[in-house]
């Protein structure tokens, strides 16, 4: 699993033209998180190789209980409280990174998600880019290219309006 999450890494930083390591891997806590920075520079991610003594906490988790851990984030990590991604159990033999949106979130109870999944090569740029329109288009866009093509939606989102 490693090499995967470092392979990973790595191949979403070049599809992002290699401009920065903007991922992050996450731990069980939010000491390793990235912090705001008082410079203007943006924070740095997760650089490959992952330490061989990483164990995700989230495996098993689901992607709800994900989104209810990121929203507990202190205010000094620099981690964006409604979009993150995730690998799944389909991200390695579809190469693809689950994109996820928070939609709603009421309190430490309950959490709303969207989320659909992206080419591993595009997601860091996508990330990085991404608002609620593009979010919207670009799920829409992936359901309907599922169903034409006869493929099971491994999407939740929508309906697009």
């Amino acid at each position: 699993m490693l090499q995967y999450m470092n392979e990973t890494l790595t191949r979403a930083w070049k599809g992002a033209y290699e401009g920065g390591w903007d991922l992050w891997v996450a731990t069980d806590n939010y000491n390793d998180a990235p912090k705001h920075r008082d410079d203007n520079e943006l924070p740095v991610g997760s650089e490959p190789p992952i330490s061989s003594d990483y164990h995700s906490p989230f495996i098993g988790k689901t992607l709800e209980e994900c989104a209810k851990w990121l929203q507990g984030a202190p205010d000094d990590v620099a981690l964006h409280k409604t979009y993150f991604t995730a690998l799944d159990e389909h991200s390695k033999e579809d190469d693809t990174v689950m994109m996820c949106r928070i939609v709603e979130s009421k309190g430490e109870g309950e959490v709303k998600l969207e989320y659909f999944p992206l080419e591993t090569d595009t997601i860091q740029m996508y990330i990085a880019t991404s608002d609620g329109l593009k979010f919207d288009e670009r799920a829409l866009n992936y359901q309907r290219q599922r169903m034409q093509d006869g493929k099971p939606d491994r999407s939740k989102a929508g309906p697009y309006q």
